[in-house]
């Protein structure tokens, strides 16, 4: 995609937790309909350029721009909204919440300020039927 404007890019981002270097100056461009894999040996900062972008952890130094447009994210949920999301490798869930409860955990669909119950439900449906799970139950509860 040579030419092609980016969607998203990371300039310079930098993070560091103490005296640790995580990121230096690191960048990241994504146009539209493009594929990338983030490699590197352990401790290369992988997983801290990741964080950045969904709004897990503030960059020391950088800029990201969506859209043209600078941005930074304060938490997970911000980076949602601009439509960013990211699912972790190591992906927990809570056993003692439901199905559905696990599926929009990130974003829970609300009405009038509060969980909107049906909704919920609708999405988790949807979103086990996708991966082929639409036998398992919204309601039921994961440790089950």
């Amino acid at each position: 995609m040579d030419g092609a404007v980016p969607l998203f890019r990371m300039e310079g981002i930098s993070k560091r937790y103490g005296g640790v270097r995580a990121l230096e100056k690191a960048e990241l461009s994504v146009t539209p309909g493009s594929i990338h894999a983030i490699l590197g040996e352990n401790g290369a900062g992988k997983s801290t350029l990741i964080k950045v972008m969904a709004g897990v952890v503030a960059p020391d130094e950088g800029r990201m721009m969506l859209d043209g447009t600078e941005v930074s994210f304060a938490s997970p949920a911000a980076a949602n909204q601009a439509g960013i999301v990211c699912i972790f490798q190591e992906l927990s869930l809570v056993p003692e919440l439901s199905v559905a409860d696990n599926i929009v955990i990130s974003d829970p669909p609300k009405r009038f300020g509060m969980i909107d119950r049906k909704a919920q439900r609708r999405i988790a449906e949807e979103a086990l039927a996708r991966a082929g799970a639409g036998d398992i139950h919204p309601l039921a509860l994961v440790k089950d």
